[in-house]
């Protein structure tokens, strides 16, 4: 019995150190499972915070990556711009003594006569013109060759004009076509060398360019059709003959009064001849001369 006793006491002896070391164990366990845990959190807060440092380090790059080519872009287009006006300063200096020519043509109005305005065209490029075409627009500030098709939309009113195919040297006459409503006038024509140039309300000199260019603009303004206005001739010719007459009439005066000068000179003298006749003695009856 006592020997019975001792291994029970021996096996709850061993029973209790196996149970406090299996929860020493347990708590150890638990411990080192916490710290672990611990340390995975914070290794997952490392590497969440790595992550996110690198996307922003990624988005920051992309940004400035977008930029570089946004500024990429921008200078290519400012170097074609700068090339553009490179070009057409080139080309307007090489147009420069053609552009100065051409300012020597100028239009005027000169007299509104039965609801027509009559123009005098003064020709001073040095050279005669060709498809002039003068233009009244009704426009309060400045007309360029750009804004021009914009006062004569397609199927609104035809502007009114003046054209003849070739114009000499000097001075013509002339009056645009339909009622003259306060308009400023434009004129458009070719020099010597085929150059079509665009002269506007303000004296400022463009070109055209081509006849092909020439034409197009016609059509933008719908005058597809140029009829060639009449210069003032039988006026002109009816002005000579009226100063033809006049002239006739100041010679016949002339004339008339010069006859009559010589027919008061001869009655003159007549009349010193009688005077000087009274005024010397008579000889006596009968006195042998």
């Amino acid at each position: 019995m006592m020997k019975e006793k001792n291994w029970l006491t021996w096996l709850t002896v061993l029973a209790l150190v196996v149970g406090f070391a299996a929860m020493g164990a347990s708590v150890w366990l638990s411990a080192q499972a916490a710290k672990q845990t611990q340390r995975n959190s914070q290794l997952a807060g490392q590497l969440y915070q790595a992550s996110r440092t690198k996307s922003q380090e990624a988005s920051s790059i992309k940004k400035r990556l977008d930029k570089l080519a946004s500024d990429n872009s921008s200078l290519k287009k400012k170097n074609s711009r700068l090339a553009k006006e490179n070009q057409a300063l080139k080309q307007a200096n090489q147009d420069l003594p053609a552009a100065s020519a051409a300012a020597g043509l100028n239009v005027w109005e000169t007299e509104e006569k039965s609801g027509k305005l009559q123009l005098k065209i003064d020709n001073q490029t040095g050279q005669a013109v060709s498809d002039l075409l003068v233009l009244a627009v009704a426009a309060n500030g400045r007309i360029t060759l750009n804004s021009l098709p914009s006062y004569f939309p397609v199927g609104g009113v035809k502007p009114r004009y003046f054209y003849r195919k070739k114009v000499a040297i000097g001075g013509t006459e002339g009056s645009l076509t339909g009622a003259y409503a306060g308009s400023d006038m434009v004129c458009l024509f070719a020099d010597a060398s085929g150059v079509y140039w665009f002269k506007g309300n303000r004296g400022q000199i463009e070109k055209i360019g081509s006849q092909a260019h020439f034409k197009k603009l016609l059509r933008q303004i719908s005058l597809n059709k140029l009829e060639e206005s009449p210069l003032p001739v039988k006026k002109m010719k009816t002005e000579k003959k009226k100063t033809s007459k006049k002239k006739r009439a100041r010679r016949k005066k002339k004339k008339t009064s010069k006859k009559k000068q010589e027919e008061k000179r001869a009655r003159r003298k007549a009349r010193r001849k009688l005077n000087r006749a009274k005024r010397e003695p008579q000889p006596a009856v009968g006195t042998p001369l």
